[in-house]
């Protein structure tokens, strides 16, 4: 009976102590999560503070490495940087993805882009890290070009609508390019993984009608503001139809802004179709 009791007590001593192991871990992740936070807002503000573009570009550098660094760490995983001011997050409904995308403004009025790809990939059973690098001044044709990490559309991520076709998983992505000093983009693009789980962006899925593109790019002035959204009702992404000021302005794209039509995109067999002159009811 005497060794029993002792038996017994023991169980809840390892329970205990189990727990208590658990719990500081949680703490010391949430700890290092916190630290993390606050260094990269840090950075960030001597970034907004500073005049010269080479600073800017110096100091993103430790941006880049410190969210390096925390990503290849298996609990950053479901412990994103979500509270970090100027990087922007997306996550996958799925719960495999997650997308940080961030800019930095130059003196000339355009912008460089930044970005991470962590992915959850039960191939290879690890979460995957990708930097993402911005190539978009040097991608001709870029509505028909197949991308990767390393040749980048760079832009800021905002919504991901998620779809699948034939065991393919179709990450559609919706984004904003802040451009130049003349006009603005909004961009619709695609992510899916190949056969060795390496992201690829683009895919000839978008129909508009009778010719393909891998990506949609949406150019307008600077001062017009642009819808582009995911409507759950009518399962479709939802966007302004953008039309020069003047017909003898067409193809110059500092004078197009909304024109009070909306087309949509609705995926089908495979295939973003397009549909023009949708009825929008409520928020887009």
């Amino acid at each position: 009976m005497f060794i029993k009791s002792k038996i017994f007590l023991l169980k809840p001593v390892l329970f205990f102590l189990i727990l208590s192991l658990k719990v500081n871990l949680i703490f010391a992740q949430k700890s290092d999560l916190l630290v993390i936070t606050d260094s990269l807002n840090n950075c960030f503000s001597n970034i907004i503070n500073e005049q010269q573009d080479e600073n800017k570009l110096q100091l993103n550098n430790s941006v880049i490495e410190i969210i390096k660094s925390y990503l290849g760490k298996v609990e950053s995983f479901n412990n994103p940087l979500s509270s970090v001011k100027n990087i922007g997050l997306i996550q996958s409904s799925d719960k495999k993805l997650n997308i940080y995308t961030w800019n930095i403004p130059l003196n000339d009025g355009t912008h460089k882009y930044f970005g991470f790809i962590h992915y959850s990939s039960k191939k290879k059973k690890q979460n995957l890290v990708f930097e993402l690098v911005d190539k978009s001044n040097e991608i001709k044709n870029p509505e028909r070009a197949l991308l990767n990490c390393s040749n980048w559309y760079g832009a800021l991520y905002y919504k991901i609508v998620e779809t699948k076709y034939k065991g393919i998983t179709y990450y559609a992505l919706l984004a904003s390019d802040l451009n130049n000093l003349s006009t603005k983009k909004k961009i619709v693009d695609v992510l899916f993984f190949d056969k060795i789980d390496q992201p690829v962006f683009g895919a000839t899925i978008f129909n508009q009608p009778n010719q393909f593109y891998t990506r949609l790019i949406f150019e307008f002035n600077v001062r017009a503001n642009m819808t582009l959204n995911y409507d759950q009702k009518l399962e479709m992404i939802v966007f302004d139809h953008l039309s020069p000021s003047k017909p003898n302005l067409v193809g110059i794209y500092e004078f197009y802004g909304p024109d009070f039509s909306y087309d949509g995109l609705k995926f089908k067999k495979g295939k973003w179709n397009l549909f023009n002159d949708i009825e929008v009811k409520g928020d887009k």
